[in-house]
């Protein structure tokens, strides 16, 4: 999706291979990301060469490259607002794939009648197994990333919707050995939710009201008991909104 966002003017790729927004000069950190109105902070998995955006479930992607409203302060280059689908209120469907890096599925259809609608997508990638079945067998090391989207649609009636949508991601990387001498990990991730009633009062008007959470937390272990030495390193930052 980001790769997209790329084609357009004043918009530019950072580094080769990375997912990175550079528009208008600014940097990747200038930029406002939104989920279903929900900010996420880190927006890549494999340490920025995927995106945490599920194309299987991306619905419309809005940028905005100056001039946004004052409510999205805190930013200076743009504004990405995603949004997920809605789900599928007729028919129960069943997607997935098989890649080389990561393998996704994702679920959808009605729930009693065709008023209330769910989606469920999820994602993961598989390089840890693969690392683990190549290195030494007194290594235990890796790296993984998944995520999650999960939404549910009910409508009230032809005026009334309310809207409940979630993510969850992480990465992980770690280097364990076996008999616990030496271990370091490094994780972080995103977990949002929004909660959105839409009302319509007329041909001409309606009204929103949107509750939104979002978290971000980044992480490193570090530990060595060795002979020679011991040391224990533990680092902890995040952001909620």
């Amino acid at each position: 999706m980001l790769k997209t966002l790329q084609l357009l003017p004043g918009v530019q790729s950072g580094n080769e291979g990375t997912s990175g927004l550079y528009v208008r000069g600014g940097t990747p950190d200038q930029n406002q990301i939104l989920l279903d109105g929900a900010p996420l902070y880190n927006v890549s998995h494999l340490f920025g060469f995927v995106s945490v955006f599920n194309p299987d479930i991306v619905q419309n992607v809005r940028l905005t490259k100056g001039g946004f409203p004052a409510r999205y302060g805190g930013h200076l280059s743009s504004v990405v607002e995603v949004s997920t689908e809605t789900g599928n209120r007729k028919a129960y469907d069943v997607e997935g794939s098989l890649g080389l890096v990561a393998s996704r599925l994702t679920v959808q259809g009605p729930i009693s009648g065709d008023d209330t609608s769910f989606l469920l997508a999820g994602r993961r990638t598989y390089v840890d197994m693969l690392m683990r079945a190549l290195s030494e067998d007194d290594l235990d090391g890796g790296y993984y990333f998944y995520d999650v989207n999960a939404k549910l649609n009910h409508r009230f009636s032809s005026s009334d919707k309310l809207a409940f949508s979630l993510y969850t991601g992480d990465d992980e990387f770690y280097n364990r050995e076996d008999d616990g001498s030496s271990v370091f990990e490094l994780g972080w991730g995103n977990l949002t939710s929004t909660l959105q009633w839409t009302h319509v009062f007329g041909n001409q008007l309606f009204g929103s009201a949107t509750l939104r959470y979002s978290q971000y937390q980044f992480g490193v272990d570090a530990e060595s008991n060795t002979q020679d030495e011991r040391y224990r390193l533990r680092y902890r930052s995040g952001i909620r909104d």
